[in-house]
């Protein structure tokens, strides 16, 4: 029950107006950076566009992140399209902003817990959910889904079982992932601490100054 419980408290962050306002502004933000996607080969890219799908997951959790992940592909598809539209692939982008939700939501990380002494236990357990984080969507999606989703696309185009392509690419797609494991993780470690930190202290502050009494000059 409690692994469904995250998905229902996530679920009631869409009630919220702040959730819809941020995440469309990192939707936005992620359509700007998957712009400047290098092209590896066919089916073989580098990004940084997966930041904004982990700060959506950390923020609002699995449910928002994952509804995220499926507007952000449909609005990407409609402003740049490339090739047949596929809702495998959509689904794709949606499963995996939902797992970082499931292992970020609720992250709680700055930048001065990173160095600081008495807070290095936590720290390292926040670092761990997001080496995982990461781990789960290059096992899961990186290497089983997409390669399956490839399949099925290609097979429906031709109209008979085609795997090959897909099979002889494993390799390199299995490489490609080792290799930018390590620094996807460092990225995360860097980046959320600071998307968190920001978050909080403009939200904070807002909360603050909401609750000044109405005609009552601040001292």
């Amino acid at each position: 029950m409690a692994f469904f419980g995250i998905f229902k408290r996530s679920a009631a962050e869409l009630k919220d107006i702040r959730c819809l306002v941020v995440t469309a502004m990192l939707i936005g933000l992620e359509l700007a950076l998957k712009g400047l996607t290098i092209e590896v080969m066919d089916n073989l890219k580098v990004s940084v566009a997966f930041i904004t799908k982990a700060s959506v997951g950390m923020l609002y959790g699995p449910t928002v992140a994952f509804f995220g992940g499926l507007v952000s592909d449909i609005i990407g598809f409609i402003i740049k399209p490339t090739g047949a539209f596929s809702p495998l692939f959509t689904l794709q982008e949606g499963f995996a902003a939902m797992l970082y939700g499931l292992f970020l939501y609720n992250l709680k990380l700055s930048r001065k817990e990173l160095h600081d002494k008495t807070l290095q236990k936590q720290s390292t357990i926040q670092i761990i959910r997001i080496v995982l984080a990461k781990l789960s969507v290059v096992v899961f999606i990186n290497l089983l889904y997409t390669p399956f989703a490839l399949i099925v696309t290609n097979s429906m185009a031709a109209g008979e079982l085609v795997y090959g392509s897909v099979l002889t690419g494993y390799p390199v797609r299995l490489m490609k992932n080792a290799i930018q494991f390590p620094a996807d993780c460092i990225l995360l470690i860097a980046f959320l601490p600071i998307v968190s930190t920001a978050y909080n202290l403009v939200f904070k502050r807002n909360i603050k100054v909401n609750k000044e009494p109405v005609g009552k000059e601040p001292l």
